[in-house]
């Protein structure tokens, strides 16, 4: 028999019995991953998320006043809370590392080597942080490369935002310096947000900016959006 066809039939009986044995434990499949061999996560595990916060932070050892998060092949969240807390999907954690040096925590998404399939669509994988309203954030700097960016109720001194493939949305936040956001393949939306003097340029897309937001020549702007592909709206 052809070796290739073999190494096929060989995935197809391994992913069979995984959903099998799913099914015998009492529900439908979830998501077979494979990474370095075959790895079943049931619905409710898929679900689930997985605390990843340094311990420097959870200790109180270290106060967090930055945060660096970059991601490959998975959407970046941001959000308020009353706990600082890095999660995300169990999917994802095997390719996420974390540390906490001198305030700044470093959050990053590898780009993982792996296929999954199942029955149930999921829908992309998250990196999320949670940031109490406490926190005195000096700088966030966000990167991805496909995925989009999403930051909710969070005020920091500077901010620099990057996207390749991917929608920016910020909202309900507050820049008090300066700052940087750049898209190459998506939209940036702004809404509801308190922002310094700012300019905006778009190559191939649409640009609307309101009256809440001081729309400036180049040479007084601190914040500046530059979108590549895509469209930029500050509402």
């Amino acid at each position: 028999m052809n070796k290739k066809v073999l190494v096929g039939l060989v995935f197809i009986v391994a992913g069979l019995s995984l959903s099998a044995l799913a099914v015998c434990r009492g529900g439908l499949p979830g998501e077979l991953y494979w990474n370095n061999g075959p790895i079943y996560l049931s619905d409710q595990d898929e679900k689930g998320t997985a605390d990843i916060t340094p311990d420097q932070v959870t200790t109180g050892k270290q106060d967090v006043t930055a945060l660096d998060v970059t991601s490959k092949d998975a959407d970046i969240v941001l959000k308020h809370g009353e706990h600082f807390a890095v999660l995300t999907d169990p999917a994802e954690k095997t390719s996420v590392t974390v540390s906490a040096i001198d305030g700044t925590v470093k959050v990053t998404g590898d780009e993982k080597n792996n296929w999954s399939f199942g029955i149930k669509n999921h829908g992309r994988h998250q990196i999320t942080v949670v940031v109490p309203e406490k926190f005195d954030l000096k700088n966030v700097a966000l990167g991805n490369i496909n995925g989009d960016i999403h930051l909710s109720k969070i005020e920091t001194e500077n901010i620099q935002m990057t996207n390749v493939n991917g929608d920016i949305f910020l909202s309900d936040s507050k820049v008090n310096k300066s700052g940087d956001v750049e898209n190459r393949n998506g939209d940036i939306q702004v809404r509801d947000s308190t922002l310094p003097k700012l300019k905006s340029y778009s190559r191939n897309g649409d640009i609307n900016i309101t009256n809440c937001y001081q729309n400036v020549p180049a040479n007084q702007a601190v914040l500046s959006f530059r979108n590549w592909n895509g469209d930029i709206s500050l509402t």
